[in-house]
């Protein structure tokens, strides 16, 4: 058997294993080193296609393309956007995914001649970590993953910046044959989201751990749109172009075979002319209005040809991508001390694209050849394999992550003799937790909290620093069945636990008027433990009743 990291991407995916000492891509071919994220479906063969293969087939007659459904499996679009995009019936983004990710896996290991993975570890966007409108996506992603039972035992999601921070770590101690000391500062800017995290690096018993101490991101769908990065702004440059080519509005261009092969045809040359797009950006930057007299490419719309020039991919950044990426960077600045500099370390596709590079660096007023820039790669090329090559290391137990929660959770109960609602936390958002290990929430004095089985008791979600802004969650009928059916006079323990997976455990014990604390798990054990696949498939929303 073989551990594999896997950077699952909106645009590219890439899988990585620990091979004599240090990590390497497992290439599709000899010509590339990552599969282009795409599905097609041939419907007059019945049959499907991925990667290179898929991508040479979009916009064809009698092929129907799929793009950006990792993006997809967080349920923000309407129907009527998912079919403009060909998902529909059978189609959807998660049997797209399954069947992508299951093809790539298997093609892997008949390269590596293997016959399973033991524990695949698979970035997921930090957006995902950030809201209870997001974090969902996590939960489909892995147990689509938990599904390969044929071809997988173990599945761990991690956060791609906080892989990406692994590799970072991992090739500064080799390269420099010294202990990384600081922290690090991830920008990982890819096709679908945009993600920061902050880091810091410890040695324990000779071995290192990250901790995370700061995560955001962005990468939610609106409207039209596939996230907030690479997608986003390729399809609203085109859609920009085609629209004033046309005379038409944007709302009027149909997302279809047609404008897929337009996108495709832009994204294709913004990879192989970067140097071109660099210059030129350059070259103007000191009277921009006169980017509209330089084409960069064109593009085929329904029979026409489409002129794309540099004010319209100008114009297309400033309202899509700048104001998003502005924002986070602002959040990242605000968790760094005033004279605290840390590595920075800018990974994904999308951060080396020129406009994307000059804001950050404008931003952080670093040079491009800083040398916390550029110290933590030594290939550029390795920009984009840091995380696949980060979840590979964590796959392979080279580097540690402590477990730090996402969100809070825990219990709002009111007590019988008493008219107030309480806040009961028993894991905190940002705390760090111990895989597998129970946490119960506790009364002022410390002791556990019992939970009283009525109306007036709902369990407390938190996806926020603040803790008084956590929300109620009534659980659906299969989680209140089994909470009713452990009850004892109404009085159960609940415990909560994280694990390996980032599954929710709910542990339900009958209350012990004269156990000690401790005994809850040990010596007594649960009569109910209920496992959390996501947040919607568990509990209904409440409105937030009056509490202390």
């Amino acid at each position: 058997m073989v551990n594999l990291g896997v950077d699952f991407g909106s645009t590219y995916t890439m899988v990585a294993i620990y091979e004599n000492g240090e990590p390497k891509t497992v290439q599709p071919s000899h010509l590339t080193f990552h599969y282009p994220s795409i599905v097609c479906y041939d419907e007059q063969k019945d049959k499907y296609f991925y990667g290179t293969s898929a991508r040479d087939k979009l916009g064809k007659k009698g092929i129907i393309g799929f793009r950006g459904f990792k993006m997809l499996l967080n349920h923000q679009m309407s129907e009527e956007m998912l079919k403009e995009r060909n998902y529909g019936g059978k189609h959807t983004p998660e049997f797209i995914t399954a069947f992508f990710l299951r093809s790539i896996i298997q093609n892997t290991l008949k390269k590596l001649n293997q016959d399973k993975v033991d524990l695949l570890v698979i970035g997921a966007p930090e957006c995902w970590f950030q809201s209870i409108r997001t974090i969902d996506a996590r939960g489909v992603l892995r147990d689509i993953c938990l599904g390969f039972k044929d071809l997988v035992n173990r599945v761990e999601l991690r956060s791609e910046p906080t892989d990406a921070a692994a590799f970072c770590v991992w090739n500064y101690e080799k390269e420099n044959q010294s202990n990384f000391d600081g922290k690090i500062l991830v920008v990982d800017y890819g096709g679908g989201t945009l993600d920061t995290a902050l880091v810091s690096v410890n040695r324990i018993d000779d071995k290192v751990q990250i901790k995370p101490e700061m995560l955001s991101g962005i990468g939610e769908n609106s409207e039209r749109e596939i996230g907030k990065a690479g997608i986003a702004y390729q399809e609203a440059v085109v859609r920009k172009a085609i629209a004033e080519a046309l005379g038409i509005s944007g709302s009027e261009i149909e997302t279809g075979p047609s404008f897929d092969r337009a996108v495709k045809e832009f994204e294709d040359t913004l990879i192989t002319d970067c140097e071109f797009v660099d210059e030129t950006f350059e070259d103007f930057a000191a009277v921009p209005h006169q980017l509209k007299d330089e084409k960069f490419i064109t593009v085929s719309y329904e029979g026409e040809e489409v002129d794309i020039n540099f004010a319209q991919m100008k114009q297309a950044y400033n309202e899509t991508i700048f104001p998003q990426l502005q924002r986070v960077l602002d959040e990242s600045s605000e968790s760094l001390a005033a004279d605290e500099k840390p590595y920075l370390a800018l990974v994904g596709g999308f951060c080396n694209f020129y406009l994307v590079r000059e804001q950050i660096q404008n931003h952080f007023q670093m040079g491009e050849f800083n040398s916390r820039v550029k110290t933590l790669f030594h290939k550029e090329e390795d920009r984009e394999k840091a995380i696949a090559y980060g979840a590979c290391l964590l796959a392979n137990k080279v580097i540690d992550v402590c477990c730090v929660a996402n969100f809070g959770i825990g219990m709002y109960i009111k007590y019988s003799n008493r008219d107030k609602v309480f806040m009961r936390y028993a894991i905190n958002y940002g705390q760090e937790y111990v895989p597998d290990k129970i946490y119960f929430a506790r009364d002022n004095d410390k002791t556990i909290a019992p939970m009283i089985l009525t109306e007036a008791d709902t369990f407390l979600l938190n996806f926020n620093k603040k803790p008084e802004y956590g929300f109620a969650a009534c659980p659906k009928a299969k989680f209140a069945a089994a909470l009713n059916k452990a009850k004892h006079d109404s009085i159960v323990v609940v415990g909560f636990s994280i694990d390996a997976a980032e599954r929710i455990n709910v542990h339900i014990f009958n209350y012990n008027y004269e156990a000690d604390d401790e005994q809850y798990g040990t010596s007594i054990p649960p009569v109910a433990t209920i496992t959390l696949s996501t947040f919607r498939g568990s509990f209904d929303n409440l409105k937030i009743p009056k509490r202390e």
